[in-house]
C-alpha cells in the first residue's frame, strides 16, 4: 500500500509540474497578447477547490488528474473545440482568441509545447552543471535468458564497440541503435572479449512474453563512470543535443510504428507512467528531476504532432489559413478535432491494455 502511494504521489507531482508549465506558457502569451483567460485548471472534472483573481482567472484544482486546460474567453469547452462570442459582452469582443491576428493566435498555441521545452533544457542544464554526466559504458552486466543475445553467443563482460558500423560510445547507445532499427532487422555487432574483437550477427526486437525482446541485456552496474562537472556552457551545449536527440529519436520510432516497421509494444499509458515515475522517485534526487526533464520533451513533442484537438493540429489548420487566406470551416475543424479527440482515446485504451497485465506480471513476479 505504501509503495502504491508512492508511486501515486510520483506520477501526479511529476505530471502536474510538466502540465501546470505547458498551460503556463498558453497562459502568459495568451495575456501578453490581450486575451482575456477564464479559467486556468489543473485537472479534469469536479472541482475541488478554486478562486479568482484580480483579472477574472478562475484558478482550480478538479478532480481528476489526467492533465489540465487554459480556457479563453470566447472558448465554450475546455478542448477549445467550439467557440462563440454570442455571450461575450460588445466591449470584450476584442478580448476573445477569435479576435486576435493570426500570429498572436499560432504564439499562444506554440507557447505550450515551447514551455515543455524551456523547463527539460533548464532541467538539464541544471543537472549537467551541477553534477555533470553520468556515463554507462557500453559493457554487458547481464544476458537474458533465451533473449536474442544469448542465442547469438554475447557474454557479461563483452564490451560492444558497434552496432551496424556505428560507433558505440555507452550503453544509452546500444539501446537507441537497436530501437532505432527496423523490425526485425539482422543487427552486426562488433564486441571486444578479452582484448580481442569479434563479430556477431543477431535479430533483436523478437516478441517475448513480456513485450519486446529487444536485445536482452542489462548494463554493468559497476562499470558506471561519473563525469567531471561541465562549465556553464558545457552544460547548456549538453542539454540543448540531449533535447535534439531525444526529439530525433522519438520521432523515428513513432514514424517506425506508423508505417509498420516497428509495433508499438513499448508505448506507455496513465499507469505505465506511475509506474515509471515510481521507479524514478525511488532512485533519487537526479533520477527523478532526468524523468521530469524527459517527460516535458515528451509532452511538447506530442503535442507538436499535427493531431487535430492537439496543439500541433490547430497549428496546421492556422497554417492552412495562412495560405488560403481564409479559416478552415468551423464545421470541418470541428470534425477534425473531435476525429483527433477518438484517436487519442483509442490510443490511451490501447496502453491502458498493455500497461495492466505488465504491471501486473511485475507485481506477482
Amino acid at each position: 500500500m505504501i509503495t502504491t502511494c508512492v508511486y501515486l504521489f510520483a506520477f501526479v507531482v511529476v505530471l502536474s509540474l510538466v502540465v501546470i508549465v505547458h498551460e503556463g506558457g498558453h497562459f502568459f502569451v495568451a495575456r501578453c497578447c490581450g486575451v482575456k483567460v477564464t479559467d486556468f485548471s489543473l485537472g479534469f472534472g469536479p472541482e475541488l477547490l478554486g478562486r479568482v483573481d484580480s483579472k477574472g482567472t478562475r484558478w482550480k484544482v478538479c478532480a481528476i488528474p489526467l492533465g489540465g486546460y487554459v480556457k479563453m474567453l470566447g472558448d465554450e469547452d475546455a478542448a477549445s473545440a467550439k467557440k462563440s462570442t454570442n455571450n461575450v459582452a460588445p466591449e470584450d469582443l476584442d478580448k476573445t482568441f477569435l479576435a486576435q491576428k493570426l500570429w498572436k493566435r499560432a504564439l499562444i498555441i506554440f507557447a505550450g509545447p515551447a514551455m515543455n521545452y524551456v523547463l527539460a533544457f533548464v532541467v538539464l542544464t541544471g543537472l549537467f552543471y551541477a553534477f555533470g554526466t553520468v556515463t554507462i559504458p557500453p559493457v554487458i552486466g547481464e544476458v537474458m535468458p533465451d533473449s536474442a543475445a544469448e542465442k547469438a553467443g554475447i557474454m557479461a563482460g563483452d564490451k560492444i564497440l558497434s552496432v551496424n558500423g556505428k560507433k558505440i560510445n555507452s550503453f544509452m547507445d546500444i539501446r537507441r541503435s537497436v530501437q532505432l532499427t527496423d523490425y526485425a532487422k539482422e543487427l552486426s555487432i562488433v564486441l571486444e572479449r578479452n582484448g580481442a574483437e569479434q563479430t556477431l550477427t543477431l535479430e533483436p526486437l523478437k516478441e517475448t512474453k513480456d513485450g519486446p525482446a529487444m536485445l536482452g541485456v542489462k548494463a554493468s552496474a559497476t562499470a558506471i563512470q561519473e563525469g567531471p562537472r561541465l562549465s556553464f556552457i558545457g552544460a547548456v551545449s549538453e542539454a540543448g543535443v540531449t533535447l535534439w536527440t531525444t526529439s530525433r529519436d522519438s520521432l523515428s520510432y513513432l514514424w517506425q510504428v506508423l508505417t509498420g516497421h516497428r509495433k508499438a509494444r513499448d508505448l506507455r499509458g496513465p499507469l505505465g507512467i506511475a509506474e515509471a515515475a515510481g521507479d524514478a522517485l525511488i532512485g533519487g534526487l537526479i533520477s527523478l528531476l532526468s524523468f521530469i526533464a524527459y517527460v516535458s520533451i515528451a509532452v511538447g513533442l506530442m503535442n507538436l504532432l499535427p493531431i487535430p484537438v492537439l496543439d500541433g493540429g490547430h497549428l496546421f489548420f492556422y497554417g492552412l489559413e495562412a495560405i488560403f487566406r481564409r479559416p478552415i470551416p468551423e464545421k470541418v475543424e470541428n470534425a477534425f478535432v473531435w476525429g483527433g479527440f477518438g484517436i487519442l482515446m483509442l490510443i490511451f485504451v490501447y496502453s491502458m491494455v498493455l500497461d495492466i497485465p505488465r504491471i501486473f506480471q511485475r507485481i506477482i513476479g
